[in-house]
């Protein structure tokens, strides 16, 4: 069992993400203000009183826990679980592509706030929607900056493909000089990736795997001691996609250790280094204009 402070921690991080107050909380639970900071701040907590966080959180008492696996349907809430285990991050891996958001280039947020209003998209972003998800994505890069974690970052040459092909495009049926903008954009971008593999940051290693992703990507986090793994079905661009999906965190020791092996399985046979480099300016060059 772990300790009552992280189950503190928990408790206060889904308060947040649900945008409750500690009022609101407490008035939901039966107990007052005071009493519900001492739960947040790792005092004991009865499981009737667990049972009733459960149902204000829409979730199991197992997974205020942390014994069971988080469910979240909401890719904003999503995001913002994660920011919150990335705060505390000391080393990440990544498996996705085309690029992380976090070691994307300062011009990259112009393309991608031009993205999730795209009127071709099924269900675009409202601008609320779309500025509360740049913050989110703002505050991440802001902290990996901030923290520096060690990090592995697996990318399919698929996907980058597909970027180069289209930019950040919800469609192919653009008019010609706007698809020729998007994919100059993703050019730069991948010109961004190739510069950060050929004079790589201590803390950065970047793969390009050939082989395609046996899953849509994940994520596993290395935090004090403790490891989570992280699917995600919610994208940012080549559709936005934040409200259709169950993404999940889970510390299952059996998961993370398959997600292990295929880590390395795709490390130890992705390009690195000058032939990675190579292999994008080639593919910038078969797509350039």
């Amino acid at each position: 069992m772990e300790s009552f402070r992280a189950i503190g921690e928990r408790l206060k991080a889904y308060r947040h993400q649900l945008n409750m107050t500690a009022d609101e909380v407490a008035e939901a639970i039966g107990v007052s203000r005071a009493l519900l900071h001492r739960y947040e701040s790792g005092n004991i907590v009865k499981l009737e009183t667990l049972e009733k966080f459960a149902r204000v959180y829409g979730m199991s008492p197992s997974t205020l826990l942390g014994l069971g696996t988080e469910y979240l349907t909401d890719g904003f809430r999503f995001f913002e679980r994660v920011a919150n285990l990335e705060e505390q991050a000391d080393r990440v891996s990544v498996v996705f592509g085309p690029l992380i958001y976090v070691l994307s280039s300062p011009g990259y947020d112009r393309s991608l706030g031009r993205s999730l209003h795209d009127p071709q998209d099924i269900d675009p972003l409202s601008p609320a929607e779309g500025k509360r998800l740049l913050q989110v994505l703002e505050r991440r890069k802001a902290i990996f900056r901030f923290r520096q974690p060690s990090m592995v970052n697996i990318v399919p040459l698929g996907s980058i493909e597909r970027y180069l092909a289209n930019g950040l495009a919800v469609t192919a049926d653009k008019p010609y000089s706007e698809r020729a903008e998007l994919r100059r954009e993703a050019a730069r971008e991948i010109g961004h990736m190739a510069e950060m593999i050929a004079h790589p940051p201590l803390h950065v290693q970047i793969g390009l795997t050939p082989r395609p992703l046996p899953t849509a990507g994940y994520q596993i986090i290395h935090a004090k001691g403790r490891r989570y793994l992280v699917n995600s079905p919610f994208r940012i661009g080549q559709p936005t996609n934040l409200r259709y999906g169950v993404g999940t965190i889970t510390e299952d020791p059996e998961a993370l250790e398959k997600h292990d092996h295929l880590t390395s399985t795709l490390w130890e046979s992705a390009l690195k280094g000058s032939e990675a480099v190579h292999e994008l300016e080639r593919l910038i060059r078969r797509y350039a204009d």
